[in-house]
């Protein structure tokens, strides 16, 4: 499924160099479009299995699969400008208002991209509707993100289920309605697991992590970070004390050892790799009740055993 990376990278900047008739955007689009390819991103490769496991069998879907990726990489961008976190990106590297309208820009063309996909113009309706509606609702999860207000489980399972998972959600479905099926609930309910799981590796990386990417150095409330805080004995007041803002980032830069022991004692690393095998679990259930899978089961599950399992 490596091989048609390539192919989806080649429709993204054949697009941005189509659309974006003004060099400064032109240039920066192509800029930012060749670091995304760089990461592999599963979000197209996701399109095209989708695609090709309900009897897809044309090419249009690598134009499918780059209308993803360019929203997707429209909301990275977007969410490092948010975050200030990535300062390697080339996003980063560029004043402010332009990296804001490269974003804007690149996911006015996903939009565009995607009703130029098929000359169907009631699939062409339909995946404009779907695109929209799991659009909207990340944009709902990435509000909650922001504003960092998790108080518990069930409110930070609400906010990936909105962020992340509708995005995977989007992915796949966009193959599955391509391929000229309806929507598929079953197919969303396994992307929101998948989203969840590796949601959950992705706390665990970064709540050990020492640098701008820091869960717990960015005061970021997590599920771990919240378990973490719950679990901790005396002598781990400090990171309390942090967290609430009563030490600063240079008052405990020299405790990253410390921290790692806290997460091991108190088992917040054990935990997060639990449920995220929990719910990758519940995914393989629902994959395997989805009949149009089989041929592709191996496939899919080798693309995603790269991040999650």
């Amino acid at each position: 499924m490596n091989d048609c990376i390539p192919l989806i990278g080649q429709q993204m900047k054949q697009l941005a160099k189509r659309w974006f008739t003004a060099e400064p955007l032109a240039e920066l689009a192509e800029r930012f479009i060749e670091d995304k390819l760089q990461e592999a991103s599963k979000f197209g490769r996701l399109t095209v299995i989708h695609y090709r496991m309900f009897g897809g069998g044309g090419d249009e879907v690598f134009r499918a699969a780059a209308a993803v990726e360019l929203s997707i990489l429209a909301s990275d961008i977007l969410d490092d400008l948010q975050d200030q976190d990535a300062p390697a990106k080339p996003w980063m590297q560029v004043p402010g208002a332009a990296a804001l309208h490269v974003a804007s820009s690149l996911l006015t063309l996903s939009q565009q991209t995607m009703l130029d996909c098929t000359e169907d113009d009631g699939m062409r309706l339909a995946l404009a509707g779907m695109m929209n509606r799991y659009l909207l609702q990340a944009a709902n999860g990435q509000m909650l993100d922001i504003m960092n207000e998790i108080t518990d489980e069930q409110s930070y399972l609400d906010m990936v289920r909105q962020k992340s998972s509708m995005l995977l959600s989007f992915a796949c479905m966009t193959g599955v309605m391509l391929a000229g099926h309806p929507w598929h609930g079953v197919i969303e309910q396994y992307a929101v697991e998948i989203g969840i799981a590796a949601q959950l590796r992705n706390d665990i990386r970064d709540l050990l992590r020492w640098d701008d990417k820091s869960d717990f150095l960015q005061r970021k409330r997590t599920l771990l970070t919240l378990f973490l805080l719950e679990s901790l004995g005396e002598e781990d007041k400090w990171i309390h004390d942090y967290f609430d803002g009563r030490l600063s980032v240079g008052e405990v830069a020299g405790r990253r050892q410390s921290f790692e022991e806290a997460c091991e004692r108190t088992g917040t690393i054990l935990y997060g790799s639990v449920m995220s095998r929990m719910h990758y679990n519940r995914f393989e259930e629902l994959l395997d009740s989805v009949q149009e899978s089989g041929p592709w089961k191996s496939t899919f599950l080798q693309l995603l055993n790269q991040e999650i399992a």
